[in-house]
Order: C-alpha cells, then sequence, then structure tokens
C-alpha cells in the first residue's frame, strides 16, 4: 500500500514538470495561423490616365439661331433645314486625386478628375433655306453652319467599391464641369425672281460670324472601373465613364470614355 501511495505521488510530479517544461501553449490548445490579409484602400491618392473619347453633340436646338444670325427670326415663310448632330472619337488624358475610406470590404471615397480632349465637331446638317419676303419680291437663300469644340471637362464623384482581394471594383456618379468654343456661320444670298421690278438692286452676299469662346456647361458624370493592386502604394485601374451636359449655348453634349490609369497611395 505504501508503495502504490509513493510510486501515484512520483507519477503526478512527472506530469506537472512535464506541463511546466512545455509552458503556457501546451494549455491553450494548438495555436491558430492568422488568414492571410489583402491590400488597404484606404487613404489619399494620385494619379494619371490615358484613354479614348467618343463625344457627340446635337445642334438641332441651335437653328434658330442661326436664323437669327443671319437676320432671317422674324420671317415666317422662310423655309429651314435644321441643323443636325455629330458624334466623332478622339483620344484624352488627364490625372485625378481622391480619398477613400474603408470598412471591412466596403470603399467609399470622393475623387476629382480632370480631362483634356480638344476635339472640335461640326453640325451633320447645315441650316438652308430660301424665301421671298414680297417687297421689292427678292428671293434668298441662306446655308449656316455651327461648330463646337470639347476643350475639357472635370468631374467631382462619389465612389464606392469593394475589397475582392487584389481587385476593387467600384462605381462613380458626381458633377461634371465641361469647356467649349463654338463658332457659327450663315451666308444670305439674294437673287431676282420673275417677280422683280425692273432696276431693283439686287444687294450683294451677306456672310456672318460670330465666335463665343470658353462657354461653361454643367452637368453629370456616371462611370464603372476596377483597381488592381500592384504594390503597397500602386494601383492600375481600367473604367468606363458617361458625361453628359445637357445646355451648353443651346447644345446637347455627351462624352462615353474609356481609358486606363495608375496611381500612387500616400
Amino acid at each position: 500500500m505504501r508503495r502504490s501511495l509513493l510510486c501515484g505521488v512520483a507519477l503526478l510530479g512527472a506530469v506537472q514538470a512535464h506541463a511546466a517544461d512545455m509552458g503556457e501553449s501546451f494549455l491553450r490548445g494548438s495555436s491558430v495561423v492568422a488568414a492571410p490579409v489583402g491590400p488597404r484602400w484606404d487613404g489619399f491618392y494620385l494619379g494619371a490616365h490615358v484613354g479614348y473619347s467618343v463625344p457627340g453633340i446635337d445642334f438641332v436646338n441651335n437653328t434658330g439661331d442661326i436664323r437669327t444670325l443671319a437676320g432671317l427670326a422674324a420671317i415666317s415663310n422662310a423655309t429651314v433645314t435644321p441643323l443636325g448632330s455629330q458624334d466623332s472619337t478622339s483620344p484624352h488624358f488627364g490625372g485625378f486625386i481622391g480619398y477613400n475610406t474603408q470598412w471591412d470590404g466596403a470603399v467609399i471615397g470622393v475623387e476629382g478628375t480632370y480631362n483634356w480632349i480638344g476635339k472640335a465637331l461640326t453640325a451633320a446638317n447645315g441650316v438652308t433655306g430660301n424665301y421671298v419676303p414680297g417687297n421689292p419680291a427678292l428671293a434668298y437663300s441662306f446655308a449656316g453652319a455651327e461648330t463646337a469644340r470639347i476643350i475639357d471637362y472635370g468631374t467631382l464623384r462619389m465612389r464606392g467599391g469593394w475589397a475582392a482581394g487584389m481587385f476593387m471594383p467600384y462605381a462613380t456618379f458626381g458633377l461634371a464641369i465641361g469647356r467649349m468654343d463654338i463658332d457659327r456661320t450663315v451666308g444670305v444670298t439674294a437673287s431676282a425672281t420673275a417677280a422683280t421690278p425692273p432696276g431693283t438692286v439686287v444687294p450683294p452676299p451677306v456672310a456672318v460670324t460670330q465666335s463665343l469662346v470658353n462657354q461653361f456647361g454643367y452637368g453629370w458624370a456616371a462611370g464603372l472601373g476596377v483597381d488592381f493592386c500592384l504594390l503597397a502604394n500602386l494601383f492600375v485601374r481600367a473604367e468606363y465613364e458617361y458625361v453628359q451636359f445637357p445646355d451648353v449655348q443651346g447644345l446637347n453634349a455627351h462624352i462615353h470614355n474609356v481609358r486606363l490609369g495608375a496611381a500612387l497611395k500616400f
């Protein structure tokens, strides 16, 4: 009996000593390996981009401006073919600056962009027409056109995305301000008719031009894109953006953009 008691005490002491040698980690259980953490998207960033634009302008609302320029606004029997619309293509380049905040995977931020285009578009169909004022009986024909050059534009937009590993897809929506130069031209030619009294002096052709420089338009912009993290402080992006300017001196302008960019995070 005494021998059994001594053996039990010795065994208990050996177990306690072995547990002390193994340390506290044995008592807490196996260590858990932390899951890898993706890049953080919060903070300031600054970048540049290049892309391809498809601008379009609807000139039809300015048909009356061409008539006024030619002095025909009060002529009720003038037959007028209205101005048309035109789309074109152009490269563009610019830059962007922004700030993100991040909650788990959700990323919310604000971003400002600048984009230079410098593309001129001319109404596909010029204003044409004729009229007979009655006294003296002369026939007049006129032809006019309008050209608008989209110089550049900027946006201030909200951005919402989701961090998915090295990628961060996002959507944008915000305000846009654009700058355009507008040129209007019209020529009026008079001619005699069978009803023109003899000796009536037919006036020479008249050409009138009007230039409107640095005309600003206000609108909105929306887009979709994805950022990809290359390094802890460097990412690249691909983006599509649509911009609408509903009224720039009567013109309705829009721009489709696709672009690639790169930025540094701070």
